[in-house]
């Protein structure tokens, strides 16, 4: 498989804390990896280092074989706008209606003309799932389960290559869940996304995700959900070891 990412010895620390250690990690183009740990295992911390919003101690990152530590802000900016990324909370702009919100990437990043830019926001509308008059509303008018699509659908605007998501199913309840699981799901499958997802929802996870990478003293261990499974890590078998997972896990 075609390597789209790959993080190499990877240090993260914050004062006296080491988040992550000489951390090495590979992400399939086309694939959909999930990445999991314990709270402060560095889930956050590891999507922030590959956005670049956080920069790393020391390591190597690498989009399409770009290391992305040594572009320069202008080089940086343009490879990101292959990216979509759907924040935990949505991070809309609240002063902006749905329409405005999801037409900003294009109106910064793209040549199109207004009238094509708002026809490209309800062709992404479409997508997500939502109808033409919720353009016209603003942020606060909106559920948690729509603002989620929406802002999947500002993410998606500039047709990205890969598409990463930060807890998004995180304050649904479990039919909306469900729902957001099917949408990335198809999404991936009908646009050829590559879709890295940080979750803590085991649903999400065992139904969604083609491969795992779990945070685990300081590193990554990654593979199927089997290959995690099989792994004898004992912080590995008590994440998976709650009656939930098992219940699961009869599922699958």
């Amino acid at each position: 498989m075609e390597i789209l990412i790959s993080i190499r010895n990877l240090v993260n620390q914050f004062g006296k804390q080491r988040v992550h250690d000489g951390l090495n990690l590979d992400i399939y183009r086309g694939e959909i990896l999930g990445i999991v740990g314990g709270s402060g295992s560095g889930k956050s911390v590891l999507l922030r280092s590959i956005l670049g919003l956080d920069k790393p101690r020391s390591g190597e990152i690498e989009f399409s074989g770009q290391e992305l530590t040594h572009l320069t802000a202008k080089d940086f900016a343009n490879l990101k706008q292959h990216w979509g990324v759907m924040f935990q909370r949505g991070a809309l702009f609240s002063s902006l209606t749905v329409a405005d919100n999801i037409q900003f990437p294009l109106r910064e990043f793209s040549t199109l003309e207004p009238d094509e830019c708002r026809e490209l926001m309800y062709v992404r509308l479409e997508m997500v799932g939502l109808e033409r008059h919720v353009a016209d509303k603003f942020p606060a008018e909106l559920s948690g389960g729509m603002v989620k699509r929406v802002a999947l659908a500002r993410a998606l605007a500039l047709d990205p290559v890969v598409l990463f998501l930060d807890e998004p199913t995180s304050g649904l309840d479990p039919v909306s869940a469900e729902e957001f699981d099917h949408l990335i799901a198809a999404l991936h499958s009908n646009l050829g996304l590559t879709v890295v997802m940080v979750t803590h929802d085991l649903d999400s996870l065992f139904s969604t995700c083609e491969r795992i990478a779990m945070l685990v003293d300081k590193q990554v261990v990654a593979g199927t959900l089997r290959e995690i499974l099989a792994n004898p890590n004992p912080q590995i078998q008590q994440y998976f070891s709650g009656g939930r997972a098992k219940a699961l896990l009869k599922e699958t």
